[in-house]
């Protein structure tokens, strides 16, 4: 009688139904953050510096560096559901991240030309931090003290990168970063209630691919600026860089508070002045190494606290740690 009632038990259900040992889930959890989150911070900081690179060198015009950077990133990842053999999921569900990731695509292609590059980022990462913690605050999730002062410690890092340069700032330039900034916090926010990563990023993908591809092909037609190597850039930074960490971002959302995930990204502006250093030919400021120590600072500050019991006889399962 036992072997026949578990054969009615749907396969999902006996799985929900096995207990893991205490700890076991956050333990997954936190390993699976630990090799996605370097991977994506890595990946965001190389997106800008190839942007910088193609736009600086005029190899492609901005707005349509954004356009088939999404163009890839959705061919790259349906092509992989295909090869999978599954058939791409596109609903009403992604229709909203969608339209923050396109509103984040249009006003960071053209926001920077209103705004130096410091002071800009330095708009849009702190929009993003304050958009994350909102979300965090109306969603009643708890906001630690300690993590708020970390942010805010590395917040000040980025300003340190922004200083002297008040003088590229104008009032549009705020207004498109800000804008940049919250929606990019928004479509962040909808990774915590989506379903499998991989296939709700391909879905906001093709939609977005979907909206931009025509207004794209009229760019080119009217002459914007285009070259087979600025070309090669959007396609490489679209299929590579950009589809991939943003599924991997996704995926992370599973195991960060929204603060956690603002503050992570303060890392991303130190990482791509440092590979500018290395790879633009820059110059190595006093600035960026404090920025560094900031950025570093705040990270200590508002790292995961370890709650598990510490015992002196043989190691037991404790409770799972809290999320970061």
């Amino acid at each position: 009688m036992a072997s026949r009632r578990r054969a009615e038990i749907p396969p999902a259900a006996r799985r929900a139904a096995i207990p893991l040992t205490p700890g076991h889930g956050a333990a997954h959890s936190g390993s699976r953050l630990t090799v996605l989150l370097p991977f994506v911070l890595v990946s965001f900081a190389a997106n800008s510096l190839i942007t910088r690179h193609v736009v600086g060198s005029h190899l492609l015009d901005a707005g349509l560096l954004s356009a088939v950077r999404f163009i890839a990133g959705a061919v790259a990842l349906g092509g992989l559901a295909l090869a999978r053999r599954e058939r791409p999921v596109v609903g009403r569900a992604n229709l909203r991240p969608a339209l923050w990731l396109g509103t984040y695509a249009a006003c960071i292609s053209y926001g920077y030309g209103y705004i130096g590059a410091a002071p800009g980022t330095f708009v849009f990462y702190a929009t993003v931090l304050v958009t994350l913690m909102t979300y965090d605050l109306v969603t009643r999730s708890t906001v630690e003290p300690r993590r708020v002062l970390g942010s805010a410690v590395s917040l000040v890092g980025i300003a340190v990168l922004a200083e002297g340069s008040v003088g590229t700032v104008t009032p549009l330039g705020v207004i498109l970063l800000a804008a940049t900034g919250a929606a990019w916090g928004l479509y962040t926010a909808a990774g915590r209630t989506a379903g499998d990563p991989r296939v709700a990023t391909t879905g906001h993908f093709i939609v977005l691919a979907a909206v931009v591809t025509a207004p794209a092909a009229a760019g080119m037609a009217a002459g914007l600026r285009v070259t087979a190597a600025g070309l090669g850039w959007a396609v490489a930074m679209g299929a590579g860089t950009t589809a991939f960490a943003y599924v991997a971002w996704y995926a992370c959302q599973r195991s960060m508070s929204g603060t956690a995930a603002g503050s992570a990204q303060l890392v991303i502006p130190v990482l791509t002045t440092a590979g500018a250093v290395l790879l633009l030919d820059e110059q190595l400021s006093l600035g960026l190494l404090v920025a560094s120590a900031l950025v570093g600072a705040g990270m200590w500050l508002g790292r995961p606290r370890d709650t598990s019991p510490r015992t002196t006889g043989p190691a037991r399962p404790g409770p799972p740690n809290p999320a970061p």
